[in-house]
């Protein structure tokens, strides 16, 4: 009998050691992307191609129209400037060049009260259909001023009063502890995410993907940058995102969901030395595939 739970005791810890195996980052010495495709879709053939993406992703039709609308209403609007003009663009590094300065001249000359869209609105808007919650709680959203701000200016509503309620429950802080353990941070999200009993529907097709962060003060974590992806049927995944308030929409091309981890943990991943866990991507409500550290920041070399 003793040796009997000798061998279970070792099963046990056996498959602890798997299990812990499987959550940590895969290791940066593989190889990290290094190139993107991506479009701005300024142009027919790119529109029509993420539309029909987003069609048999079950995304419903009004709010497809509606995504179209506001990205035709701001490539306009900046005329244009820095976008890819025409299909889908390859470029060899992570991080698409564009005008700022000229980009925020031109919208505060033609929107002085709006702000426009960003990141978590743009996202929310296309899924709304598709993420249930079913017991909203708007307690901590008071780091989503600037969103409120957007809504209550925006020329047109888009989310009528309950679903701006969902909207600010999914996106609200979660408070947690003061440690750089991702898996802690992460285990706060799915409290959180379970007490407000959040649930996505159809997420074969389509995901929506969170960027968190770690805040020092009163620790707590945010949503910084929100996204959705969709898989094509060549097998790749297409990534749409606002990058910004006054920044373009991107629509990106991956073969895998490491590459989309690369591209924004490149971008986010970027400072070192702080107190804080580094910010940690969620699809839906896990942890993204193939998470991974960005072996560029200064802190790990």
């Amino acid at each position: 009998m003793k040796k009997l739970s000798n061998i279970l005791l070792i099963i046990l810890i056996l498959l602890v050691a798997l299990t812990a195996c499987s959550n940590q980052p895969i290791n940066k010495k593989e190889e990290y992307k290094k190139s993107l495709t991506y479009s701005n879709l300024a142009d027919s053939t790119s529109q029509d191609e993420v539309k029909k993406a987003m069609e048999s992703a079950g995304i419903a039709p009004e709010n497809i129209d509606s995504f179209f609308k506001k990205v035709n209403n701001y490539n306009n609007t900046i005329e244009g400037k820095s976008l890819v003009k025409d299909g889908f663009e390859t470029i060899h590094n992570l991080e698409p060049e564009y005008d700022q300065v000229a980009i925020q001249e031109m919208w505060d000359a033609k929107n002085p009260e709006f702000v426009g869209y960003n990141c978590r609105m743009t996202s929310f808007d296309l899924m709304k259909d598709m993420i249930f919650i079913g017991k909203p709680n708007t307690e901590n959203t008071s780091h989503l001023f600037m969103d409120k701000d957007a809504l209550e200016n925006s020329p047109e509503k888009i989310f009528n009063q309950v679903e701006e309620e969902q909207f600010k429950s999914l996106f609200s802080f979660i408070p947690t502890e003061n440690t750089k353990d991702i898996s802690v941070h992460l285990n706060k999200v799915k409290d959180d995410w379970q007490s407000k009993d959040i649930k996505f529907l159809n997420s074969d097709k389509v995901s929506l993907i969170s960027v968190f962060f770690h805040f020092e003060e009163d620790s707590y974590l945010f949503i910084g940058h929100a996204g959705v992806l969709i898989p094509t049927e060549d097998g790749k995944l297409l990534f749409l995102e606002k990058l910004s308030f006054q920044e373009p929409y991107q629509a990106i091309k991956f073969d895998n969901r490491i590459e989309l981890n690369d591209y924004l943990m490149n971008k986010y991943d970027v400072s070192w030395g702080q107190p804080t866990a580094k910010p940690f991507i969620m699809e839906n409500d896990e942890l993204l595939e193939g998470y991974r550290e960005n072996p560029n920041n200064p802190e790990d070399n």
